[in-house]
């Protein structure tokens, strides 16, 4: 089996790791990114190849992880070569998933091939991080189970889920910068550990590990999580104007807005 990546991120590096230590062949092309990515790429022990549409073609399961502003874009270019299962891993929009999905049908994509909607639940470097994955082949994705990575189905519906991750990134991000916008005032005073200490009374007692982690992350992923709660509010919109209702999305614009002050900031 031979599992390609187009992007090579921390998703990509950190997969790859996991699946080159159960024998299983990844491959990826560096044309034309940074100088960093394609250090990474021959860091990971991956095998390179020259182009995008080679890699797509070579490719048992395909893997998109690049960024949700170019995942369309991508499927368009490259998912509509493959050979094997396409799955998009960014953090996508049902909405725009299902375009992607309704792309290549419309497109003569390969009879032989499928597309699936997928999703990384946890940070992707812990043991517990989980790929959610729905629609009528995710059953192929699911072999990769025995290769070392944790992968779950949750339907056979494209679209079910990047829902699941539209409503988490809802409630996450919501707390994640309430968390900052909380603690960048308690360490202001001079009270950080003190209120920690409140807060784990009714939260948990892991709540300090937790929310430093989240704050510590935020340092890496502010732009990203910008950029991201777009495609919260386009979801949310997408929701309730299907049934013509009237939807005060205030929390998520907030917590998009938050993001923004913090996307060109030395945090």
């Amino acid at each position: 089996m031979r599992i390609g990546f187009i992007g090579f991120g921390e998703v990509a590096y950190t997969l790859s790791k996991k699946l080159l230590q159960n024998n299983v062949e990844v491959i990826t092309s560096t044309k034309g990114r940074s100088k960093k990515t394609k250090q990474l790429a021959i860091d990971s022990g991956v095998k390179i190849l020259p182009s995008y549409e080679e890699l797509a073609k070579q490719s048992d399961i395909l893997i998109s992880a690049t960024s949700p502003k170019t995942a369309l874009a991508i499927a368009k270019k490259y998912g509509i070569l493959c050979n094997g299962v396409f799955i998009d891993l960014n953090n996508i929009s049902p909405e725009n998933t299902k375009k992607i999905a309704n792309f290549l049908s419309e497109n003569n994509f390969n009879p032989n091939s499928s597309f699936v909607d997928g999703i990384i639940i946890g940070k992707i470097s812990s043991t517990k991080s989980t790929i959610i994955v729905s629609g009528k082949s995710s059953d192929k994705i699911a072999i990769l189970n025995n290769y070392g990575l944790n992968v779950k189905v949750i339907s056979h519906d494209i679209g079910d889920a990047s829902t699941i991750k539209m409503l988490r990134s809802i409630y996450t991000k919501g707390v994640t910068a309430i968390a900052y916008e909380t603690f960048q005032a308690a360490e202001q005073i001079g009270l950080s550990n003190e209120l920690f200490e409140a807060i784990a009374i009714t939260e948990s007692e892991n709540f300090q590990f937790q929310t430093k982690s989240r704050l510590n992350s935020l340092a890496s992923s502010k732009s990203r999580k910008f950029q991201e709660m777009d495609e919260v509010l386009d979801f949310l919109n997408s929701v309730y104007d299907e049934d013509k209702l009237e939807f005060n999305s205030c929390m998520s614009k907030a917590t998009k807005n938050k993001f923004k002050s913090l996307k060109n900031s030395d945090f």
